[in-house]
C-alpha cells in the first residue's frame, strides 16, 4: 500500500497553481508520516519548515482529512470540523493552531502529536498537515482546502487484531503422593480469546528446600486449543526421590503477537507406602497397647474391692432389741 504515496505528492504538487512559487518560498519535511497502529497509542512526530526566502513568513497549520483514490489521487479535503470526533483521522492529530514565524533563514520545528481514539476502527486513515501562508487563518485553511499549500501527508494504518487470552482454571495433584510414577498431575487451560493458540511452557517441581528436583513440559504435544475452548492435559509426576512437602510450579507462554504468561502454584507431600503402612502398623500397637494398660487397671481395681468387702461402723450404746434389725450387727 505504500508505492502510492510518491503519486500523492506528485498530486498534491500539481493541485497547486502556487506550488513553483511557495517551494522558492519554504521547505517542508519529511512529506509524509506513514505508521502502523494500534488502538489507544499515542506518538510523536515533527515537522521541519525551512525558510529559503529573504522576507519573514507567517504560516497556518492546518489539518484536513483526505479521501484517496484507487490509484493514489487525492479526490478530497475534510475540513477537521466536519470530521467525526469519535473516528475520524483529524481528531486524533494535534497540531499548534496559532501563527508560526519564521525569519529568513531559518528553520523551525512543529510538534505533530497523534492519539489514537479507543474506539478506532480498523483501517487507513490519510490526512493532510497543510503550513499555508496567509494573514489570518481563514485564509490560509482556504488555501490548504484549495490544493495551493504544501504540506505533509499522514497514512495511519490500524490493523484488525482479535485478542489472544488463556485462562488457567485447574492445577492440582493428590495432597498424599505415596507412588509418585503413579500419581498423574492435571490441568485445564482455557482459551476464552478469539484467536486459536497453542500454549507451551514447563512445570517445575521443588522440594521444601527450595531447591529444584525435576521439570516437565506443558503440552508436550502441541495441541492447539481453539477460541472459546478448554482442554485438560494430565502428566505424571517425575521421580523426585526425596520424602516430604513439595511444590510445582507451573509457568504457561502463549501469545502470536504478544507473549503472555500464566503462572500458578501447588503443594504436595511424598510419604512411601511402606513407610505409610509402617506408621499405621506403629499406631495401631500403640492404641492396643493403651487400651490392655486402661483395661488392666480397671480390673484390678475391681477385684480389689471385692476382697476387702464393705467397712461398716456402728455407733457404741444402741440397746435396740433383735427383733427391730434386719441384721444382727451383735453376733
Amino acid at each position: 500500500m505504500k508505492n502510492y504515496f510518491p503519486l500523492l505528492i506528485a498530486t498534491i504538487v500539481l493541485l497547486s497553481p502556487f506550488s513553483h512559487l511557495q517551494a522558492a518560498d519554504y521547505g517542508i519535511s519529511p512529506l509524509i508520516i506513514d505508521r502502523n497502529i494500534e488502538a489507544r497509542e499515542s506518538f510523536e512526530e515533527t515537522v521541519k519548515i525551512t525558510n529559503s526566502s529573504d522576507r519573514k513568513l507567517r504560516l497556518f497549520p492546518t489539518v484536513n482529512e483526505i479521501t484517496v483514490g484507487s490509484d493514489g489521487e487525492i479526490l478530497d479535503f475534510v475540513p477537521a470540523s466536519m470530521s467525526n470526533n469519535a473516528t475520524s483521522v483529524t481528531s486524533w492529530i494535534a497540531v499548534t493552531r496559532g501563527r508560526v514565524e519564521i525569519n529568513p533563514g531559518e528553520t523551525i520545528k512543529v510538534p505533530v502529536t497523534v492519539s489514537v481514539s479507543p474506539t478506532a476502527v480498523p483501517g487507513e486513515y490519510h490526512a493532510f498537515i497543510g503550513f499555508a501562508e496567509g494573514s489570518k487563518r481563514d485564509e490560509a485553511e482556504l488555501k490548504v482546502q484549495n490544493g495551493s499549500a504544501p504540506g505533509v501527508v499522514v497514512r495511519l494504518s490500524l490493523s484488525e487484531k482479535r485478542s489472544e487470552y488463556l485462562r488457567l482454571q485447574k492445577f492440582s495433584v493428590a495432597r498424599f503422593v505415596t507412588k509418585p510414577e503413579d500419581t498423574e498431575l492435571t490441568y485445564v487451560i482455557e482459551n476464552v480469546g478469539e484467536k486459536p493458540l497453542t500454549p507451551k511452557g514447563e512445570i517445575i517441581f521443588y522440594d521444601v528446600r527450595g531447591s529444584e528436583k525435576a521439570t516437565l513440559p506443558v503440552n508436550p504435544e502441541q495441541f492447539e486449543i481453539r477460541a472459546q475452548s478448554s482442554k485438560e492435559f494430565v502428566a505424571t509426576i517425575p521421580a523426585i526421590g526425596a520424602i516430604g512437602k513439595h511444590k510445582a510450579f507451573i509457568n504457561i507462554e502463549y501469545g502470536s503477537t504478544q507473549r503472555a504468561n500464566l503462572y500458578d502454584t501447588t503443594y504436595f507431600n511424598i510419604v512411601p507406602l511402606k513407610i505409610l503402612i509402617s506408621l499405621f502398623i506403629s499406631f495401631l500397637v500403640v492404641s492396643i497397647l493403651l487400651a490392655l494398660y486402661y483395661h488392666r487397671r480397671t480390673t484390678k481395681h475391681s477385684v480389689r474391692d471385692e476382697e476387702e468387702g464393705v467397712s461398716v461402723y456402728v455407733r457404741s450404746g444402741v440397746s435396740s432389741s433383735d427383733k427391730d434389725h434386719d441384721i444382727n450387727l451383735k453376733q
